[in-house]
């Protein structure tokens, strides 16, 4: 029994022959052989791997039709790794040169490592990453069988181009994400900037204050004195909060910002510490923002969180 296979390609194959010769060990176990031949055209700048078995005719305990299929599923598999770990930030460079021609480098660069990532943890759930990241080479095994088994060569670029367009689909929407969150993120670091303009070139309406959200999404805010500070600031805004027109955060930073405090004192900071809006304080008043050690008001009763109250 003899098989063969070529498989052509644009593009490094050390690791592929690396991982092809890890992954067929167990043919020379069941008495079988196999070589992985590699060899370079220069005039076309082409890599060319064959890969021969050959089986043992004495052998009873496996059909020669069982040992092929097997060898190319094993094939299948090494190819469908080869394009998701070796050419998955190719095709992200890609698509990103494709459709962002223009940006800066900088920014492509930061798209690419956003894609990349939304690509490998798409979920906060580390073993449904791991499950879709095994569906998607899982799939294209699929293809690439398929192909093993109806032709004697693969070219492995046009098979990207021409017989993944799931995958192919795939990268250019995590593109797309990354794209999106980048601008996300350039137009929040611009609001923040002018926040702190504000902030910066006003006077302080009170020196200090204290601030604390619940667990509710409820904050109290009051002065070095212990006074209540926020009631008649957020009567300003009580028609758009009951008209649903503004949201408690943006109140909230807002009045930060009218009073423009020299000190901010951040209570119970372990229920805070993944707090958006208090994300956007802290980019806001930076080194005006001090953490309570711990105090009464930290380990709060809600019905006497403030003092006074």
């Amino acid at each position: 029994m003899n098989y063969g296979f070529r498989i052509v390609t644009d593009s490094e194959i050390d690791n592929l022959l690396i991982k092809l010769e890890e992954r067929l060990k167990w043919i020379k176990q069941k008495d079988f052989s196999f070589q992985v031949q590699s060899s370079y055209k220069m005039e076309h700048s082409t890599y060319i791997v064959d890969i021969y078995l050959e089986g043992n005719k004495r052998d009873k305990l496996f059909r020669d039709e069982d040992i092929i299929h097997i060898f190319k599923h094993q094939i299948a598999e090494v190819l469908a790794e080869h394009i998701v770990y070796e050419w998955e930030s190719k095709l992200l460079w890609k698509a990103i040169n494709r459709k962002y021609r223009s940006a800066l480098r900088e920014d492509k660069t930061i798209i690419h490592n956003k894609a990349s990532e939304f690509l490998c943890k798409c979920h906060y759930n580390e073993s449904l990453n791991l499950l879709m990241a095994y569906g998607r080479k899982n799939r294209i095994a699929h293809r690439l069988f398929d192909q093993i088994e109806n032709h004697k060569t693969l070219v492995i670029e046009g098979f990207i181009n021409f017989c993944l367009p799931e995958y192919l689909a795939e990268i250019r929407f995590a593109v797309e994400l990354a794209s999106e969150e980048l601008k996300s993120e350039k137009e929040y670091n611009e609001f923040v900037k002018l926040l702190r303009y504000f902030v910066e070139t006003q006077m302080p309406r009170v020196l200090e204050v204290n601030l604390i959200i619940t667990d509710k999404g409820r904050f109290y805010l009051w002065d070095e004195n212990g006074i209540k500070i926020e009631d008649k600031y957020i009567n300003y805004y009580l028609d758009d909060i009951l008209q649903n027109e503004i949201s408690l955060d943006d109140v909230l930073i807002s009045i930060l910002v009218t009073i423009a405090p020299r000190k901010i004192i951040l209570h119970n900071t372990d229920e805070l510490s993944c707090n958006e809006p208090v994300k956007m304080i802290k980019n806001v008043f930076q080194e005006r923002i001090i953490t309570c050690p711990g105090c009464k008001y930290c380990r709060h009763d809600e019905k006497n969180l403030v003092p006074g109250t």
